[in-house]
C-alpha cells in the first residue's frame, strides 16, 4: 500500500486546523503520516497541536513562508521520509473518510497521471460545488471552471486540466520530475502554476468525482483584503509570463493591463479603496518582477496611480478592447458610451 504524508499548513488558524486534523484521522485509508507545517502562529498552535495530536510531525518555521514556502518544507520533509505520494491539504477543510482512498486509487491507475483533485463542496452548502478542475484558454489567458461532470471527458480538457492545491494529491515521481511550488507567487496562483508545469512534463491531471471535502474558503487573508488583491493581482502576470512562449508570451503585458482595469474597476465600483489601491500596487509590483509576500511598501508612483485612475474612470472595457486589439469590441464599447 503506498505511502501518503498528508501536509497541512496553519498560519493563526488554530480552531480549523484542529478541524481538519479530526477529520484526517476518521480516514479510512491506513497508510498515512500526517505534517503539519506552523507559519510562525501568535494564537498557540504550536502547543495545543502538540497537545491534542502527539502523532503529528509539527514544523515550526520562524516566518510566515506563505503557501508556497510552507508547502515545500514538508514536501521535502515527506520525500526524504519516503513518501509514495504528498497530499496537500488546506487547514480550513474537512475531507471525508473514504476520500483519500479514491483519490490513490485513481492516481493508481496508469502511470501518466500525476496529480488527482477531489471535488471541492463549500463547508456552509455542502451541497455545492465550489470546484472540480478547470482547463487553460490559452486564447483569453485564462482558466475556465469545469462546471459539469461530463466536460471532463472531453480530451481537450484532460489535456489542459489544472487544479486547486486545497486537497491536491501529487506523485513523487512528479516532484521528483518537476521541482517543488515556486516561491516566488508566495500565495494564490501557485497551485495553477505547479499544475502547467504538470502538463509540460507530459503528466495527466484528474477529478475524481466520487471523492469530495468541504472548503470554508479564503479565511487566512479574506478574499477582498489588500494581501488577497495585491498577491492575486501580481500573480496572474507571472503565471501568464512563466507559461507561454513565442508570441504569446509577447502579448500577456497587454492582456494583463486590460484585466487590471478590468478588476480595479469592479473593486471601485464596490467602494473598495484598499482593494483598488492594493489591485494597482500589485500591478506595479508585477512588472518590476517583485516576488515573495505582500509588501505594503511596494506603492505605484502618485502621476502613473492619476495615469491608471483615467483609464479605470473613462471607459474602462475600451481601453480592454484597444489592448487586445479587438476592432469589433472598440467599436461596439465607442459606440455604447456615445
Amino acid at each position: 500500500m503506498k505511502k501518503v504524508y498528508i501536509l497541512i499548513l496553519n498560519w493563526n488558524g488554530l480552531n480549523d486546523t484542529l478541524e481538519c486534523l479530526e477529520s484526517v484521522y476518521r480516514l479510512g485509508y491506513p497508510h498515512f503520516e500526517v505534517v503539519v507545517v506552523d507559519n510562525s502562529s501568535l494564537d498557540n498552535s504550536v502547543e495545543i497541536i502538540s497537545q491534542r495530536f502527539p502523532n503529528v510531525k509539527l514544523i515550526e518555521n520562524t516566518t510566515n513562508m506563505g503557501f508556497a514556502g510552507g508547502n515545500n518544507i514538508a514536501m521535502k520533509y515527506a520525500v526524504t521520509a519516503g513518501a509514495d505520494y504528498v497530499w496537500l491539504l488546506n487547514n480550513d477543510t474537512v475531507v471525508e473518510p473514504d476520500s483519500l482512498t479514491r483519490l490513490v486509487n485513481e492516481a493508481e491507475q496508469s502511470p501518466e497521471v500525476g496529480m488527482v483533485s477531489p471535488v471541492v463542496h463549500y463547508y456552509d452548502s455542502p451541497e455545492k460545488i465550489e470546484f472540480m478542475g478547470a482547463y487553460v484558454d490559452f486564447h483569453n489567458f485564462s482558466n475556465t471552471p469545469v462546471m459539469d461532470a461530463q466536460v471532463l471527458e472531453d480530451p481537450y480538457v484532460q489535456r489542459n486540466l489544472i487544479l486547486w492545491g486545497t486537497a491536491l494529491l501529487i506523485k513523487r515521481e512528479v516532484i521528483e520530475t518537476i521541482g517543488f511550488l515556486s516561491e516566488k507567487y508566495f500565495a494564490y496562483v501557485e497551485d495553477c502554476d505547479y499544475s502547467f508545469r504538470v502538463l509540460r512534463a507530459n503528466y495527466r491531471s484528474r477529478v475524481r468525482l466520487d471523492a469530495r471535502i468541504l472548503h470554508k474558503g479564503a479565511r487566512t487573508s479574506g478574499k477582498h483584503s489588500p494581501t488577497h488583491v495585491f498577491l492575486g493581482t501580481r500573480n496572474l502576470y507571472f503565471l501568464w509570463r512563466d507559461n507561454t512562449q513565442g508570441f504569446r508570451r509577447m502579448v500577456v503585458p497587454c492582456y494583463y493591463i486590460g484585466m487590471v482595469i478590468n478588476y480595479a474597476k469592479c473593486l471601485s465600483d464596490e467602494g473598495n479603496v484598499k482593494g483598488f489601491d492594493a489591485c494597482i500596487n500589485g500591478f506595479w509590483a508585477a512588472i518590476r518582477g517583485k516576488g515573495g509576500g505582500y509588501d505594503p511598501r511596494i506603492l505605484m508612483p502618485s502621476w502613473l496611480k492619476i495615469v491608471f485612475r483615467f483609464f479605470v474612470s473613462w471607459h474602462p472595457y475600451f481601453w480592454v478592447r484597444l489592448l487586445r486589439c479587438d476592432v469589433i469590441g472598440i467599436v461596439r464599447a465607442a459606440f455604447a458610451k456615445a
